[in-house]
């Protein structure tokens, strides 16, 4: 059960009453302080406790429709152990660890903008799913993406019906071939056949997940990157809109 705590606030008051009299002493004249003080006002951050135990993985998540949000894990002597912003293509958050001991951890929920909104978060123990999958996002975040390849395809074996894993194995080809080619790298017709042919394959899997979960906008915006990986065209050119580069579309893709 999560319990919900109050965070700590500063807040100085002043309230001056009766009559004061002031009389025009020169420009260069400074009146005395009423009041002077020094605060620090931290970012405004709501904190949920939950006990733990020593080995154990959990999964938590914080995600909003209103908002990009952004958690923070505390250790039981409160010491940062994890932190994350976005997550899987998404401005949601989620943090994977194994609890290096037993006791109290405290999740600091707040919004990497300084915005708020209504959110909803949640411990669970690790799924074997999101285990693989986050070890998959950790190796893509390095640049190590032939790890991150095979990570994803053992999270797609644990469980195919998420599309997070296939868009994430699709960018993971796409992060590798430009590392690999760097400033030469000049789009689909710089990748081999073969990681053409698997991207394509990821993203219109992807895709048909999402129009099954409902989420037909993205879907179409894979769709999109699937025409642009069998025509070198991104969606628009014909009509004269800004083209993004084939570094921009990669780093739009990781960012999603």
């Amino acid at each position: 059960m999560l319990k919900p705590t109050k965070s700590s606030l500063l807040t100085v008051i002043a309230v001056i009453a009766g009559s004061l009299g002031v009389s025009f002493l020169g420009a260069s004249a400074r009146a005395e302080d009423i009041l002077q003080k020094q605060g620090s006002l931290a970012p405004m951050r709501d904190e949920y406790l939950f006990e733990g135990e020593s080995g154990q993985t959990v999964t938590i998540t914080m995600a909003s429709e209103e908002f990009d949000t952004l958690l923070i894990l505390l250790d039981p002597e409160g010491e940062e152990i994890a932190v994350n912003d976005d997550y899987g293509g998404t401005l949601n958050s989620t943090i994977v660890t194994t609890l290096p001991a037993s006791g109290s951890y405290t999740i600091l929920a707040g919004s990497y903008s300084g915005q708020g909104g209504v959110y909803d978060v949640s411990v669970r123990p690790a799924t074997e799913f999101e285990q693989a999958f986050n070890d998959a996002v950790n190796l893509s975040q390095t640049q190590n993406y032939p790890a991150a390849i095979s990570a994803y395809s053992a999270a797609i074996d644990i469980d195919p019906s998420k599309p997070e894993a296939y868009m994430g194995r699709a960018d993971a080809y796409w992060g590798q071939a430009y590392t690999e080619q760097g400033e030469s790298f000049e789009g689909p017709q710089s990748l081999s056949k073969e990681s053409r042919d698997a991207i394509i394959a990821d993203y219109e899997k992807a895709a048909d997940l999402l129009d099954t979960s409902g989420d037909s906008d993205f879907a179409q915006s894979l769709r999109e990157q699937v025409e642009y990986l069998q025509t070198g065209e991104q969606a628009g050119e014909q009509t004269g809109e800004p083209q993004l580069s084939p570094l921009d579309l990669l780093n739009n893709l990781e960012g999603r």
